[in-house]
């Protein structure tokens, strides 16, 4: 993909979240590219006046600045991400105001975001301090950010709308004081196991220099 194509598909990424409320000045968008040894990334940023401006980087390159830290980790750490997003989400973002994680409640959510989304304090940038990533899961709720993975960017792009989505019906389940239950375990079994089939063959497509595809949404 040439840079024209590459940044032309950034911004349509960048404007569908933008439509939805998930990105702001400040937040930041990245795709890996494919190539020889770890690749590159082009990465996005939104600046101050919403207008968005895309840089390329080579992963196994040092990296200067806390925002490329974050995203190179994250890309060294997970062969299977092809993207990543990190933003602030209203309703993801309120797991902070109730101290806790979210359990797997969705099956399509343990599906796409992993057996739960870890609520994460005081985390740093580093690659060896980032093990919270090797499980798997595609979203995690920062201080101040939400961070959310995909194998591709349009799966970044919609699993950024169904944390919202399913962090919203946690939230208000858990605001009546009642017990929010999960889902049966043999479910979340086959959800979770699909989604790390899953993670798999993109790492290995990945590794041979190729884009994943996948037939089917779920």
């Amino acid at each position: 993909m040439n840079d024209v194509a590459l940044t032309h598909q950034l911004h349509e990424a960048a404007d569908r979240l933008m439509a939805r409320g998930l990105l702001q000045p400040g937040s930041s968008l990245s795709q890996r590219l494919t190539g020889t040894g770890l690749g590159q990334i082009a990465l996005l940023k939104v600046d101050a006046d919403r207008s968005c401006t895309v840089r390329l980087a080579a992963i196994d390159a040092p990296a200067s600045g806390t925002l490329l830290r974050w995203h190179l980790a994250v890309y060294r750490l997970r062969r299977d991400v092809g993207a990543m997003l990190l933003n602030q989400q209203s309703w993801a973002g309120a797991l902070k105001e109730l101290g806790c994680g979210m359990p797997g409640i969705f099956d399509e959510q343990i599906r796409h975001l992993g057996t739960s989304v870890k609520l994460l304090a005081n985390q740093t940038v580093k690659d060896e301090h980032c093990e919270w990533m090797r499980g798997g899961e595609n979203a995690f709720v920062l201080n101040q950010n939400v961070l959310c993975l995909g194998m591709t960017l349009d799966r970044a792009v919609f699993n950024a709308e169904l944390l919202e989505k399913c962090a919203k019906a946690f939230v208000l389940a858990t605001s009546t004081g009642r017990p929010v239950g999960k889902i049966p375990w043999l479910i979340r079994y086959i959800a979770n196991g699909r989604l790390m089939k899953d993670e798999k063959y993109s790492a290995r497509q990945y590794a041979l220099g190729q884009v994943p595809v996948f037939k089917s949404a779920y």
